[in-house]
């Protein structure tokens, strides 16, 4: 509104003077009275007289007939006002249709309906593939999001996704402080900031003001180098993530545990509720179409993991490393018989460049139908492309950098349970999903996982039972509370002790204790069942007792 008035001083001291002379001089010029008296208007009936003579409804010559001295005052005030009010009126249009003002107008609404939320919220900078997705993933935990980024275009879509709450979203440099603390970053309700930006600069000095300006509020930050990546560490950064070495990691662990690399990606990704492995071929080495960095930390995962490969690379590595190499995008058909493609049981094409890579990925499989095609997804605006590609796999680090965070959003007993996840065996995740399988009712079913937190609120039930005569075990949580008490199709794949032990797929018999938290997985929709059991006394109570009866 001081923008405003600023902006439009000039028109309405114009509009006041002329109001202000014109009134003044009704007052001044005397009338006369059907009987020839002089009489002088008031104050207020002239103010009224140009009221309605300005707005055009004219009520006539009141209280009595004007003077010709009066109307030709009269003629004054009619064109004065009006010249006045075009004036104004035109200013009023300039000032509400300029760009400027309207983003700024745009900026103050969103800011007010920050400071006015009564929700937690994230605070997401930068709203590109990652930051995109990340906010879609929260709102299936029905968590709000406060969106700043610098491109318009992608502010306006934020503005027109489709959520189940309208996007706040800043036009800005999210590197300002006042941009962070517009978006609610000292807010009470704030429950942390993701920093996603493609910029491994504006992600650090985002990441330190938020730390400076809200220190109790969590920073999750992306990193594209080892440096920045250990420069946000020196301050306490929250969570930092390197989408290459997530990547490459990815990689390792479809080749050599694609078991596990399904289950992970099912538990991180709310649009994906089955388990979808792949058979990876044992024998066979694997071609490496990648350069820059990206493909060095390929290469360092597939040597710690023994892998077989070729590089396919137009630079030549250091000959101490003792590198199979091709020279060569992959694109060329010869190039890949050189890297030997018959023999090879699957491809990687990971360059900067998304044509290069579905060139290769087509020539691969020309050459050889069966291969286990990795293909990288640089741009969002490729994903028709490679979707309908017919590939094994598809890299889309938007993506998989938005399931890493959300993972810890989510739940940190979930992180805790993928740091396990990495140092299991295949044949152990193999055998978990069996076990699974087996308590479900059919293979096809949607998966689903949540946290049972064994505390008053969480699960009374539970709670009031733990120093009873009959101590409820694991197995006790997983009884559908319906007639017959049948399993549900769920297992625990984690239990986190009161003081912080760790017990990865704990036996059914294993004794409950207060502050337990366990990480349930199955099928989609048992948690209102669980609920059900973990809430009421009287049903729990007739869990335990059939319990007992059966063991004697």
């Amino acid at each position: 509104m001081w923008l405003v008035l600023l902006e439009l001083r000039a028109p309405l001291i114009t509009l006041i003077l002329a109001y202000a002379v014109s009134c003044f001089g009704l007052v001044l010029i005397p009338g006369e009275t059907d009987t020839g008296e002089l009489y002088h208007l008031s104050f207020l009936q002239a103010f009224y007289i140009l009221s309605y003579t300005a707005t055009t409804i004219g009520f006539g010559e009141i209280p009595y007939a004007f003077t010709d001295t009066q109307r030709l005052w009269m003629l004054v005030v009619i064109y004065s006002t009006v010249i006045a009010w075009l004036y104004a009126i035109g200013s009023v249009l300039t000032v509400f249709t300029d760009p400027e003002f309207r983003k700024l107008r745009r900026h103050q609404k969103t800011v007010s309906r920050v400071r006015s939320n009564r929700s937690p919220f994230w605070i997401v900078c930068g709203y590109g593939g990652a930051g995109s997705q990340l906010v879609r993933f929260l709102d299936t935990t029905a968590m709000r999001c406060v969106v700043i980024d610098a491109e318009k275009a992608r502010v306006d879509s934020g503005r027109l996704t489709s959520l189940s709450y309208e996007l706040d979203v800043l036009l800005g440099d999210a590197t300002d402080p006042n941009m962070l603390v517009d978006a609610g970053v000292q807010h009470p309700l704030c429950q942390g900031v993701a920093v996603l930006t493609d910029s491994d600069q504006v992600n650090l000095t985002v990441a330190t003001n938020a730390k400076i300006l809200a220190p109790r509020v969590p920073v999750f930050a992306r990193s594209a180098s080892d440096s920045n990546t250990r420069n946000l560490r020196s301050f306490d950064t929250d969570v930092v993530v390197d989408v290459e070495r997530t990547a490459a990691r990815a990689i390792g662990q479809l080749i050599r545990r694609p078991k596990a690399y399904a289950l992970y990606h099912e538990l991180v990704d709310p649009d994906l509720n089955r388990i979808e492995s792949l058979v990876i071929p044992d024998s066979g080495h694997w071609i490496v179409c990648a350069s820059g960095r990206f493909a060095q930390l390929v290469i360092d995962v597939l040597r710690r993991e023994e892998i077989a490969f070729v590089l396919v690379n137009t630079h030549q590595p250091d000959p101490a490393s003792n590198i199979d190499w091709v020279e060569g995008l992959g694109t060329e058909a010869s190039t890949l018989r050189k890297a030997r493609i018959s023999e090879a049981s699957g491809i990687i094409a990971a360059t900067t460049h998304d044509g290069d890579n579905l060139s290769i990925l087509l020539t691969a499989k020309t050459e050889n139908s069966h291969l286990v095609t990795v293909a990288r997804r640089n741009r969002p605006a490729s994903e028709p492309v490679f979707r309908h590609g017919g590939f094994s796999i598809v890299l889309r680090e938007g993506r998989m950098l938005a399931q890493e965070m959300f993972a810890r959003i989510q739940s940190p007993l979930l992180h805790q349970f993928l740091v396990q996840l990495d140092l299991m065996p295949e044949a152990l995740v193999s055998g978990l999903i069996e076990r699974l399988n087996r308590r479900l009712p059919r293979l096809d079913v949607e998966l689903d996982h949540h946290v049972v937190e064994l505390t008053e609120s969480g699960a009374p039930a539970v709670v009031e039972m733990l120093d009873g005569n009959v101590a409820p075990r694991v197995g006790d949580l997983l009884v559908d509370p319906g007639i017959g008490h049948e399993s549900l199709p769920a297992i625990c794949l984690l239990l986190v002790r009161f003081n912080g032990d760790l017990v990865p797929f704990p036996g059914e018999n294993l004794q409950l204790s207060y502050g337990d938290a366990l990480l349930m997985w199955g099928e989609q929709g048992i948690k209102s069942r669980m609920d059900w059991l973990l809430g009421r006394h009287d049903v729990f109570l007739d869990v335990l007792e059939a319990r007992s009866a059966r063991a004697v």
